[in-house]
């Protein structure tokens, strides 16, 4: 039995050595072209329809293309491929409320921080801040952009989104 932390780094090196259609994908979305790493992530998924790391990227290719219902759909099979795949679980929350379905995503974000294939909870974290400011919670967000930051020192996103709550919360005296 396998008790190594999990890696998405290390399941996408993997994948991209054995899956040639896999590899040209991430090339295109790496270079910007994220019309064209969907066609590759397509093919690739042709080949292999189970693969819960082909679906996210593909549907992180839709989204990158501006089809965030497509990229919806994709993280659902991604999830239904391995329901322990935070990613998809992380990536379907953003989506969500990118969608303006915001009442979806709270549950499939915390669902995100329990699952076992996920090594980026900031990640999560800072969706559940989008989540809680969209809500009009402000101690909630700051408290996950705060989490955010804890578990991934040096994020800077987690710190300017942190430290721009605080700052809004002090300017308009709130004490929610």
């Amino acid at each position: 039995m396998n008790h190594e932390p999990f890696s998405l780094d290390t399941a996408i090196e993997e994948r991209a050595v054995v899956d040639a259609d896999f590899q040209t994908g991430l090339d295109w979305q790496q270079t910007g072209h994220p019309e064209e790493a969907a066609e590759a992530f397509k093919r690739a998924l042709d080949a292999d329809p189970d693969s819960a790391l082909i679906w996210t990227f593909y549907a992180w290719a839709l989204a990158a293309s501006g089809d965030s219902h497509g990229a919806i759909a994709a993280c659902r099979r991604a999830i239904a491929c391995d329901a322990e795949w935070g990613q998809a679980w992380n990536d379907l929350g953003e989506y969500l409320m990118d969608t303006g379905r915001e009442s979806e995503a709270l549950f499939v974000i915390r669902r995100a921080l329990k699952s076992r294939h996920f090594d980026a909870p900031h990640l999560a974290q800072m969706n559940l801040a989008r989540y809680y400011l969209h809500q009009g919670s402000m101690r909630r967000a700051l408290a996950a952009a705060r989490q955010a930051e804890l578990l991934a020192p040096g994020f800077r996103p987690a710190e300017k989104l942190a430290r721009w709550i605080d700052e809004r919360m002090r300017e308009w005296n709130i004490h929610d």
